[in-house]
Formats: C-alpha cells, sequence, structure tokens
C-alpha cells in the first residue's frame, strides 16, 4: 500500500507542479498560489508517509524541513496576488526556505559518517557558489547582499554533506537525499541569477520551479528508501 501511496502523491504533485508553472508563465496568479500550494503539499505528505514508515530524529527534521519549503512557496506565490506587499512575502519566504535548509542540516550532519570530507566539500562548494553567483546579483542594500550569500552557502552545506554521506557510507536514501540537495541548489542558484541578476528569463523561471519541485520531492523519498 504505502508504495502506490507514494507513487500517486509524485505523480499527483508532478501533475499540480507542471499546472502551476503553466499559470505562473500565463500571469494567472490566484490559480497558480493554489496549485503551488497544493504541489507543496503533495511533497510533504510524501515525506510523512516515509517518516511513519522508517521513524527517527532525522526523518522528522527532514519533514520539518520540506514543510517549512511549503511555507516558503505559499508566500513566494502570494507575493505575485497581492503586489502590494511583494517584498514582505518574498523575504519572509525567504527566511522560511532558509530555516528549511537549517534543518535539512540538521538532520544530515549528525548521518554523515565522514564529516571532516562533509565539511570540506561544504565550504569548497559554498565558496564556488558565492564567488560565482554573489556577483552577478543586485540587490538594494548590503544586508540583502550577505544573507543572499548566507543562504546560498548553507544550502551548499546541505548538498556537501549529504554527498559525503553518501559517498561514505552508500545507500538509495543517501544517494537521494544528495540528488535532492543539489536539486535544490542548483534551483537556487537560477533564481537569484534571474531575478537579481537581471536575466528576467521566463524560460529559466520555469526550469528553476521545476528542478526546485524535483529537489523536494527527492529528499522527501529519501525518507521512504532509509
Amino acid at each position: 500500500m504505502t508504495p502506490l501511496l507514494l507513487a500517486a502523491l509524485v505523480a499527483a504533485g508532478c501533475v499540480l507542479q507542471a499546472r502551476f508553472v503553466r499559470a505562473d508563465r500565463v500571469h494567472r496568479y490566484d490559480a497558480a498560489a493554489l496549485l503551488k500550494g497544493l504541489a507543496a503539499l503533495a511533497f510533504v505528505l510524501v515525506g510523512v508517509v516515509g517518516a511513519l514508515d522508517a521513524p527517527s530524529p532525522e526523518a522528522n527534521t527532514v519533514c520539518l524541513g520540506l514543510a517549512l519549503g511549503a511555507v516558503g512557496d505559499a508566500l513566494h506565490a502570494l507575493r505575485f496576488v497581492l503586489p502590494e506587499r511583494k517584498r514582505l512575502l518574498f523575504n519572509v519566504g525567504a527566511a522560511s526556505f532558509l530555516f528549511g535548509h537549517l534543518a535539512y542540516l540538521v538532520a544530515v550532519v549528525p548521518a554523515c559518517a565522514a564529516p571532516t570530507r562533509g565539511l570540506a566539500a561544504s565550504c569548497a562548494l559554498a565558496l564556488a557558489v558565492d564567488a560565482t553567483v554573489l556577483p552577478r546579483v543586485r540587490v538594494q542594500s548590503r544586508a540583502e547582499f550577505v544573507a543572499g550569500g548566507a543562504y546560498l552557502a548553507v544550502t551548499s552545506a546541505v548538498v556537501g554533506f549529504a554527498a559525503a554521506g553518501a559517498a561514505a557510507t552508500p545507500s538509495a536514501s543517501k544517494a537521494t537525499l544528495a540528488v535532492g540537495a543539489a536539486a535544490f541548489l542548483a534551483s537556487d542558484v537560477m533564481l537569484a541569477v534571474n531575478n537579481f541578476g537581471g536575466v528576467n528569463s521566463p524560460r529559466l523561471r520555469a526550469v528553476s520551479l521545476g528542478t526546485y519541485y524535483a529537489g523536494q520531492t527527492l529528499i522527501a523519498l529519501s525518507l521512504a528508501l532509509a
């Protein structure tokens, strides 16, 4: 029953996410917000089902990260519905995503069997990502610039520790988590360049959104594979 339920949730989430991207591209923002919220609910439920089958403190923390990501999704979608509060909704949504990444970090660091390699990989990746992305972005204040760099560094750290853990003690669950975290980071990089680097490409936005959803779904599925 559980594999069928997971397959149904993943399939429903993919359909909802695809419809959200389409609605977003044609500026049907009310429909897009609803569809994005439902798609986020789908990956949260995938994580919850996996955590119920293999309960652990790490699984609970990953579920918290998924839920915080869903909140960020809702807030970022609503900024187009409520344009007068666009900046506030974006910033609060970004904070929710940051706390979600911190939850993932709390889960992957203790589970990493090669913490020294994880730290080295995290630092190297964070430096590379920040050095590549930050010179391209234009924000309104130094505080936003620093916050953006810190956000990308935390996201990179999740990838670094997840990848080091998967390499040290290979398993389907750890590999899936590492790939999902990497997809999430790739999505964040595309979003930063597109939104704050002056690109403003609808196609890149669609790719970024799709990559984000794939990343969150893989992170959620990693719990079912544990």
